[in-house]
Protein backbone atom coordinates (compact mmCIF):
# COMPACT_ATOMS: atom_id res chain seq x y z
CA UNK A 1 0.00 0.00 0.00
CA UNK A 2 1.28 3.76 -0.76
CA UNK A 3 1.27 6.14 2.38
CA UNK A 4 -0.99 9.18 1.39
CA UNK A 5 1.40 11.60 3.14
CA UNK A 6 4.85 9.89 1.15
CA UNK A 7 2.63 10.87 -1.94
CA UNK A 8 1.71 13.84 -0.96
CA UNK A 9 5.64 14.53 0.74
CA UNK A 10 6.90 13.68 -3.13
CA UNK A 11 4.47 16.39 -4.91
CA UNK A 12 6.08 18.93 -2.37
CA UNK A 13 9.54 18.15 -3.37
CA UNK A 14 8.36 18.11 -7.41
CA UNK A 15 7.46 21.57 -6.26
CA UNK A 16 10.19 23.19 -5.16
CA UNK A 17 12.50 22.01 -8.29
CA UNK A 18 13.90 24.69 -10.24
CA UNK A 19 11.93 25.98 -13.19
CA UNK A 20 12.71 25.61 -16.91
CA UNK A 21 11.80 27.67 -19.48
CA UNK A 22 8.26 27.64 -21.06
CA UNK A 23 7.10 28.79 -24.63
CA UNK A 24 3.07 28.55 -25.63
CA UNK A 25 1.48 29.81 -28.66
CA UNK A 26 -0.44 33.59 -28.84
CA UNK A 27 -3.21 31.50 -30.58
CA UNK A 28 -3.30 28.97 -27.14
CA UNK A 29 -3.11 32.12 -25.17
CA UNK A 30 -6.51 33.79 -26.89
CA UNK A 31 -9.88 33.46 -25.54
CA UNK A 32 -12.70 32.32 -27.68
CA UNK A 33 -15.80 33.91 -28.23
CA UNK A 34 -18.37 31.37 -26.87
CA UNK A 35 -21.38 33.17 -26.14
CA UNK A 36 -24.44 32.42 -28.83
CA UNK A 37 -26.48 35.79 -29.63
CA UNK A 38 -30.57 35.36 -30.40
CA UNK A 39 -30.70 36.01 -34.20
CA UNK A 40 -34.27 36.45 -33.62
CA UNK A 41 -36.94 39.16 -32.60
CA UNK A 42 -37.41 37.93 -29.41
CA UNK A 43 -36.69 39.95 -26.10
CA UNK A 44 -34.79 37.18 -23.66
CA UNK A 45 -34.85 38.43 -19.91
CA UNK A 46 -31.83 36.06 -19.35
CA UNK A 47 -29.74 33.16 -21.08
CA UNK A 48 -31.74 30.45 -20.89
CA UNK A 49 -30.27 26.51 -19.11
CA UNK A 50 -31.16 23.04 -19.64
CA UNK A 51 -30.04 20.22 -17.81
CA UNK A 52 -30.56 16.57 -20.30
CA UNK A 53 -30.31 13.57 -18.05
CA UNK A 54 -29.11 10.74 -20.76
CA UNK A 55 -27.93 7.01 -20.46
CA UNK A 56 -25.53 5.51 -23.39
CA UNK A 57 -28.11 3.07 -23.88
CA UNK A 58 -31.16 4.69 -23.64
CA UNK A 59 -32.11 4.18 -27.88
CA UNK A 60 -34.88 7.36 -27.27
CA UNK A 61 -31.63 9.49 -26.42
CA UNK A 62 -29.68 10.11 -30.07
CA UNK A 63 -32.51 12.17 -31.08
CA UNK A 64 -33.17 14.53 -27.75
CA UNK A 65 -28.86 14.85 -27.84
CA UNK A 66 -29.47 16.07 -31.72
CA UNK A 67 -32.10 18.10 -30.89
CA UNK A 68 -30.11 20.23 -28.32
CA UNK A 69 -27.09 20.56 -30.10
CA UNK A 70 -28.83 21.65 -32.86
CA UNK A 71 -31.14 24.19 -31.30
CA UNK A 72 -27.26 25.39 -29.35
CA UNK A 73 -25.60 25.53 -32.64
CA UNK A 74 -27.84 27.45 -34.97
CA UNK A 75 -27.05 30.59 -32.50
CA UNK A 76 -30.92 31.18 -32.54
CA UNK A 77 -31.48 31.76 -28.56
CA UNK A 78 -29.11 32.69 -25.75
CA UNK A 79 -29.16 29.13 -24.70
CA UNK A 80 -26.61 26.71 -22.49
CA UNK A 81 -27.13 22.90 -21.88
CA UNK A 82 -25.21 20.08 -20.09
CA UNK A 83 -25.68 16.11 -20.54
CA UNK A 84 -25.84 14.01 -17.51
CA UNK A 85 -24.29 10.86 -19.05
CA UNK A 86 -25.86 9.56 -16.22
CA UNK A 87 -24.43 5.78 -16.12
CA UNK A 88 -20.62 6.95 -16.91
CA UNK A 89 -20.24 9.60 -14.62
CA UNK A 90 -20.56 9.12 -10.72
CA UNK A 91 -19.68 12.34 -9.94
CA UNK A 92 -23.17 13.89 -11.49
CA UNK A 93 -25.14 11.55 -8.94
CA UNK A 94 -26.10 14.38 -6.35
CA UNK A 95 -27.65 16.61 -8.70
CA UNK A 96 -29.26 13.72 -10.92
CA UNK A 97 -30.82 13.20 -7.46
CA UNK A 98 -31.95 16.93 -6.71
CA UNK A 99 -33.68 16.74 -10.15
CA UNK A 100 -35.35 13.72 -9.24
CA UNK A 101 -34.41 11.80 -12.70
CA UNK A 102 -36.29 8.60 -13.02
CA UNK A 103 -36.82 8.09 -16.62
CA UNK A 104 -34.63 9.43 -19.85
CA UNK A 105 -34.50 11.67 -21.98
CA UNK A 106 -35.47 14.06 -19.65
CA UNK A 107 -34.44 17.74 -20.17
CA UNK A 108 -34.93 20.01 -17.34
CA UNK A 109 -35.08 24.02 -18.82
CA UNK A 110 -33.87 26.50 -16.35
CA UNK A 111 -33.97 23.98 -13.47
CA UNK A 112 -37.48 23.29 -12.20
CA UNK A 113 -39.45 26.03 -14.16
CA UNK A 114 -40.25 23.29 -17.27
CA UNK A 115 -39.77 19.50 -17.89
CA UNK A 116 -39.75 17.27 -20.98
CA UNK A 117 -39.89 13.59 -20.99
CA UNK A 118 -39.07 11.50 -23.59
CA UNK A 119 -38.47 11.25 -27.40
CA UNK A 120 -39.73 14.15 -29.31
CA UNK A 121 -40.30 13.91 -32.83
CA UNK A 122 -38.53 17.19 -33.73
CA UNK A 123 -36.80 20.15 -31.88
CA UNK A 124 -40.32 22.49 -31.55
CA UNK A 125 -41.13 21.08 -28.42
CA UNK A 126 -37.98 22.18 -26.92
CA UNK A 127 -37.79 25.42 -28.92
CA UNK A 128 -41.02 26.25 -27.50
CA UNK A 129 -39.81 25.58 -24.15
CA UNK A 130 -37.01 27.77 -24.33
CA UNK A 131 -38.49 30.56 -25.78
CA UNK A 132 -41.22 30.98 -23.08
CA UNK A 133 -38.64 30.61 -20.88
CA UNK A 134 -36.60 33.37 -22.08
CA UNK A 135 -39.11 35.59 -21.43
CA UNK A 136 -40.06 34.91 -17.19
CA UNK A 137 -39.69 37.39 -15.40
CA UNK A 138 -36.54 37.22 -13.48
CA UNK A 139 -34.09 39.16 -10.71
CA UNK A 140 -31.29 41.33 -12.95
CA UNK A 141 -27.97 39.71 -12.55
CA UNK A 142 -24.80 39.27 -14.22
CA UNK A 143 -22.17 36.48 -13.89
CA UNK A 144 -18.82 36.89 -14.88
CA UNK A 145 -16.37 33.92 -15.25
CA UNK A 146 -12.83 33.88 -15.30
CA UNK A 147 -11.57 29.91 -16.01
CA UNK A 148 -7.19 29.59 -16.12
CA UNK A 149 -5.41 27.05 -17.11
CA UNK A 150 -3.00 26.24 -15.05
CA UNK A 151 -1.60 22.98 -15.78
CA UNK A 152 -2.51 19.78 -16.51
CA UNK A 153 -6.24 19.64 -15.85
CA UNK A 154 -5.68 22.38 -13.64
CA UNK A 155 -8.53 24.90 -13.67
CA UNK A 156 -8.57 27.84 -11.02
CA UNK A 157 -12.42 29.26 -11.62
CA UNK A 158 -13.85 32.44 -10.63
CA UNK A 159 -17.48 33.37 -10.54
CA UNK A 160 -18.61 37.01 -9.94
CA UNK A 161 -22.35 37.36 -9.74
CA UNK A 162 -23.48 40.83 -9.58
CA UNK A 163 -26.91 42.18 -8.58
CA UNK A 164 -28.51 45.11 -10.38
CA UNK A 165 -31.59 45.28 -8.01
CA UNK A 166 -32.34 47.70 -5.37
CA UNK A 167 -33.12 44.32 -3.20
CA UNK A 168 -30.74 41.84 -2.16
CA UNK A 169 -31.14 38.60 -3.57
CA UNK A 170 -30.60 35.38 -2.66
CA UNK A 171 -29.73 32.20 -4.41
CA UNK A 172 -27.66 29.20 -5.32
CA UNK A 173 -24.72 28.85 -7.32
CA UNK A 174 -23.83 26.18 -9.84
CA UNK A 175 -20.27 25.49 -11.72
CA UNK A 176 -20.50 22.89 -14.39
CA UNK A 177 -17.41 21.59 -15.89
CA UNK A 178 -18.33 20.17 -19.31
CA UNK A 179 -16.42 18.88 -22.50
CA UNK A 180 -17.95 20.30 -25.43
CA UNK A 181 -17.36 16.85 -27.12
CA UNK A 182 -18.28 14.54 -24.21
CA UNK A 183 -15.66 11.10 -23.55
CA UNK A 184 -19.06 9.25 -24.09
CA UNK A 185 -21.10 8.09 -26.87
CA UNK A 186 -25.09 7.67 -26.89
CA UNK A 187 -26.90 4.47 -28.76
CA UNK A 188 -26.31 5.53 -31.95
CA UNK A 189 -22.57 6.17 -31.31
CA UNK A 190 -22.10 9.83 -31.65
CA UNK A 191 -20.60 11.84 -29.00
CA UNK A 192 -22.83 13.83 -26.10
CA UNK A 193 -22.27 17.22 -26.31
CA UNK A 194 -21.43 19.03 -23.20
CA UNK A 195 -21.40 16.21 -21.30
CA UNK A 196 -21.15 17.18 -17.42
CA UNK A 197 -17.74 16.10 -15.75
CA UNK A 198 -18.27 17.75 -12.42
CA UNK A 199 -20.13 20.70 -10.07
CA UNK A 200 -17.17 22.21 -8.44
CA UNK A 201 -18.99 24.90 -7.08
CA UNK A 202 -22.18 24.25 -5.45
CA UNK A 203 -23.43 26.86 -3.04
CA UNK A 204 -26.23 29.23 -1.73
CA UNK A 205 -25.06 33.15 -2.26
CA UNK A 206 -26.60 36.26 -0.98
CA UNK A 207 -26.01 39.34 -3.18
CA UNK A 208 -26.41 42.66 -1.35
CA UNK A 209 -28.24 45.26 -3.92
CA UNK A 210 -26.62 46.95 -6.24
CA UNK A 211 -23.31 45.94 -5.75
CA UNK A 212 -20.80 43.13 -6.78
CA UNK A 213 -20.35 40.25 -4.68
CA UNK A 214 -16.85 39.52 -5.28
CA UNK A 215 -15.04 36.23 -4.69
CA UNK A 216 -15.44 35.49 -0.95
CA UNK A 217 -14.74 32.66 1.39
CA UNK A 218 -18.38 33.10 2.62
CA UNK A 219 -19.94 32.21 -0.03
CA UNK A 220 -16.90 30.03 -2.02
CA UNK A 221 -17.43 31.45 -5.43
CA UNK A 222 -13.57 30.77 -6.31
CA UNK A 223 -12.21 27.05 -6.99
CA UNK A 224 -9.29 25.34 -8.29
CA UNK A 225 -10.04 21.95 -9.35
CA UNK A 226 -7.78 19.41 -10.46
CA UNK A 227 -9.41 17.01 -12.86
CA UNK A 228 -6.86 13.96 -11.89
CA UNK A 229 -8.18 13.90 -8.66
CA UNK A 230 -11.68 12.94 -10.19
CA UNK A 231 -10.69 10.94 -12.33
CA UNK A 232 -10.59 13.36 -15.51
CA UNK A 233 -7.05 14.53 -15.16
CA UNK A 234 -6.30 13.87 -19.40
CA UNK A 235 -8.72 16.69 -19.69
CA UNK A 236 -7.65 19.31 -22.85
CA UNK A 237 -7.90 22.87 -22.63
CA UNK A 238 -9.53 22.94 -26.17
CA UNK A 239 -12.24 20.49 -24.94
CA UNK A 240 -12.87 22.18 -21.91
CA UNK A 241 -15.64 24.65 -20.92
CA UNK A 242 -17.27 25.89 -17.75
CA UNK A 243 -21.00 27.08 -17.42
CA UNK A 244 -22.33 28.77 -13.92
CA UNK A 245 -25.76 29.18 -13.13
CA UNK A 246 -27.40 31.34 -10.43
CA UNK A 247 -30.97 29.51 -10.03
CA UNK A 248 -33.50 30.31 -7.48
CA UNK A 249 -33.26 29.72 -3.49
CA UNK A 250 -37.21 29.51 -3.21
CA UNK A 251 -37.99 27.62 -6.98
CA UNK A 252 -34.50 25.86 -8.13
CA UNK A 253 -35.74 28.02 -11.10
CA UNK A 254 -32.43 29.49 -13.20
CA UNK A 255 -32.19 33.25 -13.35
CA UNK A 256 -29.37 33.78 -15.40
CA UNK A 257 -26.14 31.93 -17.24
CA UNK A 258 -23.24 32.24 -18.33
CA UNK A 259 -19.89 30.04 -19.97
CA UNK A 260 -16.55 30.51 -20.61
CA UNK A 261 -13.54 28.86 -21.84
CA UNK A 262 -10.23 28.54 -20.15
CA UNK A 263 -7.18 30.84 -20.67
CA UNK A 264 -3.73 29.89 -19.91
CA UNK A 265 -2.17 31.24 -16.75
CA UNK A 266 0.92 31.34 -17.68
CA UNK A 267 2.67 31.82 -14.09
CA UNK A 268 1.31 28.62 -13.38
CA UNK A 269 1.29 26.93 -16.68
CA UNK A 270 5.42 27.45 -16.34
CA UNK A 271 5.74 26.40 -12.72
CA UNK A 272 3.42 23.26 -13.54
CA UNK A 273 4.73 21.90 -16.95
CA UNK A 274 8.36 21.95 -16.50
CA UNK A 275 8.00 19.13 -13.90
CA UNK A 276 7.39 16.25 -15.77
CA UNK A 277 7.50 13.91 -12.45
CA UNK A 278 4.89 16.09 -11.32
CA UNK A 279 2.49 16.21 -14.43
CA UNK A 280 2.79 12.07 -14.49
CA UNK A 281 1.96 12.06 -10.67
CA UNK A 282 -1.10 14.66 -11.53
CA UNK A 283 -2.40 12.73 -14.45
CA UNK A 284 -2.34 9.39 -12.75
CA UNK A 285 -3.54 10.73 -9.25
CA UNK A 286 -7.16 8.76 -9.48
CA UNK A 287 -5.08 5.65 -10.09
CA UNK A 288 -2.73 6.58 -7.03
CA UNK A 289 -6.08 7.35 -4.89
CA UNK A 290 -7.28 3.71 -5.28
CA UNK A 291 -4.23 2.22 -3.40
CA UNK A 292 -4.20 4.24 -0.46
Amino acid sequence: MINRYVILGLITLLLTLPLTTATITTQQATRQTIHPQPINNLEFTHTVFAEYATTTTCPYCPAASSQLFGIYDSGDYPFYYVSLVADKNSKIYPRVQELGVSVVPVVFFDGKYNTILGKQDDDTVYRNVIETAGQRTVPDLDINIDVKWQGPAILKISVTVTNNEAEEYNGHLRVYIVEPEARWDDAMGDPYHFGLLHIPIDKALAVPKSHPQMLADTYTFSRTWIGALHGFGDITKENTMVIATVFDAQTDKAVECSAALPTVDMTSYRFFIQRPLFRLLSLFWDKIDLLV
